[in-house]
């Protein structure tokens, strides 16, 4: 197959561009993958490739990415041949281009700043069950929360965490996990309500949603713009 220096920067960009600056060299391995599955370099060009980024040669391109002095170094430090090493400083060149580094210049934390500006919506259907008393019930919760994300949102540990390693992290993926916080506070929440008392059943309609919202927002940097739901609970449904 005829291998393209360009296109394999291109993948190469496209897998820094979803996975953060640092994607080559925390998981080289993986782009070699990603690589072969998308068909852009035989096994030895890809196999070449792989030996170049564990070698920390991206990390020297992304510095300095001019393609003569690449290949020396690539000679030096990975062993290959001229004509190999001639490839892949191409390559690396292309990638870390002025361009390319603009571009990514600008894509830092530049999903974190979108999600800020952005109501925050959420849908969640609480579910659990009752039993007791020699029968059972069953509640849900189905509401459509928005909120207001502030600077405070940028203070969560694991959100601190997950931008450190992806500053190029979307404001839908922040969303999501943001969501999926939400989400179980409001079941365990929920789960407790429906079967805090042991003889009596719960009534669902009575969920104090609004109070819990209020705290989560209070602890995670949001303040509540609008929430609309509504509860059910079953008949009490006998063992006998």
């Amino acid at each position: 197959m005829a291998v393209s220096p360009d296109e394999i920067a291109e993948k190469l960009a496209s897998i820094i561009d979803e996975k953060g600056p640092s994607a080559l060299t925390d998981d080289p391995y993986g782009a070699y993958q990603e690589i072969l599955k998308s068909g852009t370099a035989d096994r030895r060009t890809a196999g070449a490739l792989l030996h170049v980024l564990v070698s920390g040669v991206a990390g020297e391109a992304s510095l300095n990415p001019d393609m003569y002095r690449l290949s020396s170094f690539i000679m030096k430090s990975c062993c290959l041949n001229k004509t190999m090493s001639d490839f892949m400083a191409e390559v690396l060149s292309d990638l870390y281009s002025e361009e390319n580094l603009e571009c990514w210049k600008m894509m830092d934390r530049n999903g974190l700043r979108d999600f800020l500006i952005q109501d925050f919506k959420v849908s969640w259907k609480g579910s659990a069950d009752w039993s007791g008393g020699g029968g059972s019930v069953h509640c849900s919760f189905d509401a459509e929360i928005v909120l207001t994300p502030s600077e405070k949102a940028v203070s969560d540990s694991v959100l601190a965490v997950l931008i450190g390693k992806n500053p190029f992290m979307s404001a839908g993926e922040i969303h999501d996990y943001f969501a999926q916080k939400l989400t179980d506070y409001l079941d365990d929440k929920f789960e407790w309500y429906c079967s805090a008392e042991e003889y009596c059943p719960p009534v669902a309609e009575d969920f104090e949603l609004d109070y819990y919202l209020a705290d989560w927002c209070k602890n995670n940097g949001f303040a509540m713009a609008s929430c609309d739901g509504e509860g059910s609970t079953s008949d009490f449904d006998s063992d006998y």
